[in-house]
């Protein structure tokens, strides 16, 4: 896997984050599905292999809980972001403990956003190949 390698993204963008996340389009280099709801993310997750998947934190806890065991069942599972406006160390811990690959805070620049999908893409690529 090099750093220009491309894999299928699934992104939860909810319509109140559409406006901070507006550069992920351009920060894909594969392809990228943008769902705005936990029900249409769901059924995509269904269709296809995808190498990452990014999630807000600020869903509800059912939702959160929801979604959160559908990823880690999937197989293979995808590298999991999750992308928040700001954050603590309690939690980062949380998602890292629960099997997610990295927490992105705001501000989610096309810079940003290209590193830690690609980042998140190489991760899913190694654990394919072990």
């Amino acid at each position: 896997m090099t750093e220009n390698s491309t894999g299928d993204v699934l992104a939860l963008i909810p319509y109140d984050m559409q406006r901070s996340m507006r550069y992920l389009v351009n920060a894909v280099v594969g392809v990228l599905t943008i769902c705005d709801n936990a029900d249409d993310f769901a059924q995509h997750s269904r269709q296809k292999i995808y190498a990452v998947a990014l999630i807000p934190a600020s869903l509800p806890t059912q939702e959160w809980w929801t979604l959160w065991g559908l990823l880690s069942t999937m197989e293979p599972q995808p590298s999991i972001l999750v992308y928040t406006l700001s954050s603590d160390f309690p939690m980062w811990s949380a998602v890292l403990e629960a099997g997610g690959f990295d927490v992105l805070v705001a501000p989610f620049t096309e810079v940003n956003l290209r590193t830690a999908v690609e980042s998140a893409t190489n991760y899913f690529y190694q654990r394919l190949t072990y």
